[in-house]
């Protein structure tokens, strides 16, 4: 029986990056994270639309500010013609109007470019156990977007006497 691990289930990625030295920081990152790993690289969407159809990748590093678009419409298009690609957001942006758009479209993690290689590395790995790739930042982003938005009072309930009295008001008594 063959074991199991990070590299045989992450074997393809794609780095989706306009700048020529992030690009290859995120490359040591994908080779730190799954050693052996084939990686191809794509600094337009327009070449990493080419590479996909090519051949299907595993995971997908995407960063949304791209010279011809935004990576969120290649992360649609991932979503859904290879729904099992992993797409991962990788950028600087951690703002609402950002950050809820990849997720609506389908990306499966979200890491920002500021962290250490270390942590992004180690982020990636847990992808093939099923957690979400997502810095700090952003978790806490998401789960201040779902938290109450204060104490909620319980619902009073009306004497008759009450509903009564409003339904004159209502009606112009």
């Amino acid at each position: 029986m063959t074991e199991v691990t990070p590299q045989t289930l992450i074997q393809r990625a794609l780095v989706v990056e306009d700048q020529p030295a992030t690009r290859e920081w995120l490359r040591g990152v994908l080779d730190g994270a799954f050693p052996g790993i084939d990686i191809v690289e794509a600094g337009t969407l327009g070449r990493g639309r080419e590479f996909i159809e090519q051949q299907p990748v595993d995971l997908a590093l995407i960063d949304l500010d791209l010279p011809d678009g935004s990576g969120i419409s290649l992360i649609q298009e991932l979503n859904l013609s290879a729904p099992a690609t992993r797409t991962v957001v990788a950028t600087i942006y951690d703002d609402d109007e950002h950050v809820f758009p990849a997720l609506r479209a389908g990306a499966t993690g979200y890491l920002l470019k500021e962290q250490p290689q270390d942590v992004l590395m180690a982020m990636l790995r847990r992808i093939v156990s099923g957690e979400p790739p997502l810095s700090p930042a952003i978790a806490r982003r998401v789960l201040r977007f779902f938290a109450p938005s204060g104490p909620t009072a319980p619902p009073e309930h009306l004497s008759p006497r009450e509903e009564e009295v409003l339904q004159l008001i209502a009606k112009g008594y």
